[in-house]
């Protein structure tokens, strides 16, 4: 596996295995400056079941709390968060749809891991991701950052059988 240095915004491998991921996950990242606040939402738009994973990491790829699992188990679904470790962490949205977290004293990132299930899957497998993000300005400053991360499960290649939203909210000036 390659070794990236620093964690950074885009398509990335890391080692997810100390979290109960993949050793080789490809995930997304996206920055979470700190005292900015992460809101993260998805949508499934396939056949296959779906899910993603989201991950608060530092710079050197090293997984922080809250972890959550998010499932749409029928299609054309909103994801719902079907696990948070450590299941003590209580969300400040109680929407099970929405997770929102931070503001955090340092600067962070959130990971995004996309799976699917075939229908003669035992288990979930990744998907390739893709993303594009705006950075949305007001006078010349920090507003809100969006990132939206797609993915592909193989079946149909039209790269948007998941598809899932990161909003990054600063909060001061």
């Amino acid at each position: 596996m390659p070794t990236i240095s620093k964690f950074q915004r885009g398509v990335q491998m890391i080692d997810l295995s100390k979290a109960e991921g993949p050793s080789d996950a490809t995930v997304v990242g996206v920055p979470l400056p700190k005292g900015t606040i992460g809101i993260v939402f998805g949508q499934r738009t396939a056949d296959y079941a779906q899910r993603y994973n989201t991950y608060i990491v530092d710079d050197d790829s090293i997984v922080r709390e809250p972890q959550v699992v998010w499932d749409a188990l029928t299609e054309n679904s909103r994801f719902e968060i079907t696990k948070i470790v450590p299941s003590s962490y209580k969300p400040p949205i109680t929407d099970p749809n929405v997770m929102s977290v931070g503001p955090f004293e340092e600067d962070l990132h959130i990971a995004v891991h996309l799976s699917h299930k075939g229908p003669n899957d035992t288990e979930y497998k990744e998907s390739i991701p893709q993303h594009d993000y705006h950075d949305f300005l007001i006078g010349g400053k920090n507003a809100i950052s969006f990132t939206m991360i797609n993915g592909e499960d193989g079946a149909d290649k039209d790269n948007h059988d998941t598809v899932v939203g990161v909003a990054v909210v600063y909060t001061t000036k």
